[in-house]
């Protein structure tokens, strides 16, 4: 497990969740996997980040959500390769384009309003 602070990886692994009002509980850990970016790691824990907002001057530390995961619970690892470019990077804004964006407030996302007597209306 000697991958590379910041890495982007993909992770395997048996997560032991706490469990309440359940009347018959599983006997195993579940095997579940993820993916994001190795963000710190200690003798006995890894930190993966899979949603974080880009490092720049209005938000400096960055914010980011993702999953504690125990080293002895890890059953495969792997680095997951990116492509390089020069001109831009994962989550660049300027390979973005503004049709790509989810939210265009300039849309509307329902018809517009029929105008008359209701003459258009669905009949029974």
């Amino acid at each position: 497990m000697n991958e590379a602070l910041g890495s982007p990886v993909y992770i395997r692994y048996k997560d032991h969740v706490l469990f309440r009002n359940v009347v018959e509980p599983i006997e195993e850990a579940v095997e579940r996997e993820t993916i994001g970016w190795l963000t710190k790691q200690s003798d006995e824990i890894m930190l993966i980040e899979h949603d974080r907002t880009i490092p720049d001057a209005q938000v400096p530390g960055g914010q980011g959500n993702g999953v504690i995961i125990l080293k002895s619970c890890i059953l495969e690892i792997r680095k997951l390769p990116l492509q390089k470019t020069s001109n831009c990077h994962l989550n660049s804004q300027k390979s973005t384009n503004l049709t790509e964006y989810a939210l265009q407030t300039t849309k509307r996302k329902t018809p517009n309003p029929q105008k008359g007597t209701g003459a258009n209306k669905c009949k029974p």
